[in-house]
């Protein structure tokens, strides 16, 4: 008899436990996942990019180069952005952020020592419905999934909120709250950094890039445009966010909240993804 109580109510455990986890994915609906269709695609050399989703910002690329070091540029007109791809022959997510229009992608293989060679081109025209869209969705510099652990906290933290507003503030004072900065590891950071966000949530301490991400991504979930911005606050070099709040975007910068500093620096923005 107690046998068949426990079972009975270990079942109603674990049912609770699966709709605790179906309703946070639920109130996710506004989270933007990327996905290479396959509709559209061109490849050019050993560069292959699905284009199927153009119009929401983003477009995916892949190479199969595996013993390369690759360098991938996405130009428009005189403005470009250069990244890293890995030759795994897996897609990696890439915003549009430069706007509609023409762009010119190209694959860079290195040769020698810092000498690289061009291994494919690709010409696209974009047509983005909305220009705050490749802000809503997962990229090389906020790398997330649906798994991933400061997604669902930022679920949990803004439910029941109805505005943005409240919810930029939620995640701004539990960040500012909870996470620390890593004066040891800013010392030897690469420009070329990329945020780790899981690994940053993790343990609550990180760079301005790894905050900057944190909060991208649980902002992003919630529909709110979020860019990262890349650049320098005075002479350092610094990344932060510009939310889209009330129809206009906002700056947010979770390391000056969390380090209590930056008061009055001005800021120049470089590169935003």
């Amino acid at each position: 008899m107690e046998r068949g109580i426990g079972r009975a109510v270990a079942a109603c455990l674990l049912c609770l436990l699966a709709l605790g986890v179906m309703a946070a994915y639920a109130a996710l609906d506004k989270a933007v996942w990327p996905e290479a269709t396959g509709e559209k695609v061109q490849q050019k050399g050993s560069l292959t990019i699905d284009v199927s989703s153009m119009e929401h910002g983003y477009i995916l690329a892949k190479s199969d180069l595996s013993k390369a070091k690759l360098k991938l540029r996405i130009a428009k007109g005189d403005m470009h952005y250069d990244y890293d791809l890995t030759g795994d022959d897996q897609y990696v997510v890439f915003p549009l952020q430069m706007g509609s229009g023409k762009y010119t992608v190209t694959l860079f293989k290195n040769v020698k020592g810092k000498k690289y060679a061009k291994d494919g081109e690709v010409k696209l025209t974009a047509e983005i419905g909305d220009e705050n869209a490749p802000f809503l969705a997962p990229s090389q510099y906020v790398d997330y999934t649906p798994e991933t652990a400061a997604v669902l906290k930022s679920d949990e933290l803004c439910s029941g909120l109805n505005t943005d507003r409240e919810k930029v503030e939620a995640i701004r004072l539990y960040m500012k709250e909870n996470f620390l900065y890593d004066y040891i590891r800013a010392v030897s950071a690469p420009k070329s950094y990329l945020g780790d966000i899981e690994g940053c949530f993790e343990t609550k301490q990180g760079l301005c890039q790894d905050f900057a991400a944190v909060a991208a991504c649980m902002l992003r979930v919630q529909g709110i445009p979020t860019q990262l911005v890349i650049g320098y606050a005075g002479a350092t070099y610094h990344a932060w966010n510009l939310v889209m709040v009330d129809g206009q975007y906002e700056m947010l910068d979770i390391t000056a909240e969390v380090s209590g500093g930056s008061g009055g620096v001005e800021y120049t923005a470089e590169r935003f993804y």
